[in-house]
């Protein structure tokens, strides 16, 4: 575990200070999370959407009182989406309700031709959130590369998730091409890559609930990214 935190260092480019924005994902498992410091932010799995069933968050989250929250919505079609997304975006908005909320995160590996689905769900979602709502996606690295479907959607930000690519080292060989997966990263501390590119924010998955002694790693690591 501490070797494997110690190797995030290895596959993130060094940055010049100020040190990389930390957003820690916290995924459906209990999470104490009181010992953050006040500038790390906290990306959780709300819900998740598979086909027409609504399974919103069952375990226990506890943040600070003053940790902004991103609120992740996984949404698994079974290759067959929906002829309305409106649906989807009711349940979406059902389960990003909680006050303390900053930002809105869709989690979606849209086949090919699941992508015009995508495109109106986001579409629909992005006129029925409030106006200052920041509306971003994890994204496949493959999306940001030479596949630019992302051109147009009304999201902030699409985080290329640099983790469980298989044993193909192409994608982080190749410089990201698409202007919206220029913002940040998604890694684990669980995975080593390289030439992974240079970052604003970093979100970082960690495949069991997250110990103060994990997130004391991570912070130790980020002052050489």
């Amino acid at each position: 575990m501490r070797s494997g935190l110690f190797l995030i260092a290895i596959f993130l480019t060094s940055c010049a200070r100020p040190a990389p924005h930390l957003v820690l994902w916290a995924w459906e498992r209990p999470e104490n999370l009181l010992f953050l410091a006040t500038d790390t932010e906290v990306a959780f799995l709300a819900a998740t959407l598979e086909g027409s069933t609504y399974h919103p968050r069952q375990q226990p989250l506890r943040v600070p009182t003053t940790t902004r929250l991103t609120a992740v919505v996984r949404i698994e079609t079974r290759g067959t989406p929906p002829a309305s997304p409106s649906p989807y975006v009711d349940q979406i908005l059902r389960a990003v309700s909680r006050p303390q909320i900053s930002t809105v995160q869709i989690d979606y590996d849209a086949a090919r031709s699941e992508r015009p689905f995508y495109r109106s769900l986001l579409t629909e979602l992005r006129r029925r959130l409030p106006g200052t709502t920041p509306l971003e996606i994890t994204a496949l690295v493959s999306w940001c590369l030479h596949d630019r479907w992302l051109e147009g959607l009304p999201i902030t930000d699409a985080i290329p998730m640099f983790f469980r690519l298989g044993v193909d080292p192409q994608p982080v060989a190749t410089p990201l091409r698409e202007p919206l997966c220029q913002s940040s990263v998604g890694i684990s501390t669980a995975e080593v890559y390289t030439k992974v590119p240079r970052r604003r924010r970093v979100f970082v998955f960690h495949p069991r609930p997250w110990t103060e002694a994990a997130y004391r790693a991570v912070l130790t690591e980020s002052a050489k990214w």
